[in-house]
């Protein structure tokens, strides 16, 4: 769950502050701002896929979920 926060934030981050100086010092033209466009929709798509793989995925969780051994029945247990 932490490995989960930590590598969507940091993406997050990065495509937050890059957004963040387009704006500040990118410039009034239309191409600057349909780039501030698409880092706004790429934060977006992040937010989204980090929101799945939080909830639904939680990668590293499948093999502990796994029982270390499996039951036998009775039936093949041999009495010592």
């Amino acid at each position: 769950m932490l490995k989960t926060i930590l590598i969507t934030g940091s993406i997050g981050m990065v495509v937050g502050f890059a957004g963040t100086l387009l704006t500040l010092f990118g410039g009034g033209s239309v191409s600057v701002e349909y780039l501030e466009f698409a880092v706004a929709l790429l934060l977006f798509l992040v937010m989204l896929i980090g929101a799945y793989w939080f909830v639904v995925g939680e990668p590293g969780t499948r093999k502990e979920r796994q029982p270390k051994e499996k039951r036998q029945s009775p039936e093949k247990i041999a009495v010592r």
